[in-house]
């Protein structure tokens, strides 16, 4: 044997050696998963968007060599997929319109080739799986004019009604997104609900509804929400219900319900008459953070 491949023979037992210790590693994380899952209380829907997010922003802020910083996300993510699966039953409902596969690419990228997915025709359906417990989460979309034809309201109305514990809005696909190529379509983009409230990551967006009874423009609404002390991200869409105007929108930060600032929105002057927190999100990775 050549002094070069003896060179490379014992580079490849020491990938030999790596990889075992990886394996190991791998079967000690899903023993601590384990006993995690013994800890919580039975019932309790077993994902952590929050805490998901923050595993990979602290990965990618300590990250060094030439592994691609999205090859590191795609592997911690299905390794992350599967172990949810063993806190406690777990399956996803995704809002899968017509022949397109691609709300169930971007779930399936996300949730991991382990995790049960079931394919619905309307994102109301989704939204009834979850709510009756038959999926542990679902996949809906954000994208305007995804929405089902014979729908009577978006999905995100009924997130505004509704007691115990309803649906919201936990986290939004793709988390790790990558830069839209010149020419192409608009990337599809989807929000994920939950029967739980999102964990504060430290970078978040909240999601509101906010009623009005005349239409509004989109402008008046931004400067209502600026001198109210909050920060309008995005304005994603609007429906119209007889006389009343339902608004979708994104605030930066994280804004829970009972924050004074948003029962101050709602006074006579203003032309909004609810507001309604129906969850929020870790901001998810930009491009330039997976660079």
């Amino acid at each position: 044997m050549s002094q070069d491949s003896a060179s490379l023979e014992q580079l490849r037992r020491e990938i030999d050696r790596i990889d075992d210790s990886i394996h190991d590693l791998l079967m000690q994380r899903s023993q601590v998963v384990e006993r995690i899952a013994a800890a919580k209380p039975a019932g309790r829907v077993t994902l952590r968007p929050g805490r998901e997010a923050s595993i990979l922003r602290r990965l990618l802020a300590r990250h060094r060599g030439s592994l691609p910083k999205m090859a590191l996300v795609r592997i911690w993510r299905e390794m992350m997929g599967a172990l949810v699966g063993l806190q406690g039953p777990f399956s996803v409902a995704v809002h899968a319109a017509g022949r397109s596969t691609a709300s169930i690419e971007l779930a399936r990228n996300h949730f991991g080739t382990v995790a049960p997915l079931h394919a619905y025709r309307s994102a109301g359906q989704v939204v009834r799986a979850v709510a009756d417990g038959t999926a542990s989460v679902g996949v809906v979309p954000l994208t305007p004019g995804t929405e089902a034809a014979d729908e009577a309201e978006p999905w995100w109305a009924s997130l505004t009604v509704g007691s115990g514990e309803p649906p919201r809005v936990v986290a939004r696909l793709p988390f790790a997104g990558t830069p839209p190529v010149k020419g192409s379509p608009e990337p599809l983009q989807a929000l994920v609900i939950a029967c739980r409230d999102h964990d504060e990551t430290g970078d978040d967006r909240t999601v509101l509804v906010l009623e009005t009874g005349p239409e509004v423009s989109r402008d008046r609404l931004r400067a209502v929400l600026s001198a109210g002390g909050l920060e309008p991200a995005e304005l994603f869409a609007i429906y119209r219900h007889g006389g009343v105007w339902l608004h979708l929108v994104e605030l930066l930060g994280h804004v829970a319900a009972t924050d004074p600032r948003l029962a101050m929105l709602v006074a006579p002057k203003d032309p909004i008459s609810h507001v309604s927190v129906i969850g929020g999100y870790a901001t998810p990775l930009s491009p330039e953070a997976l660079a």
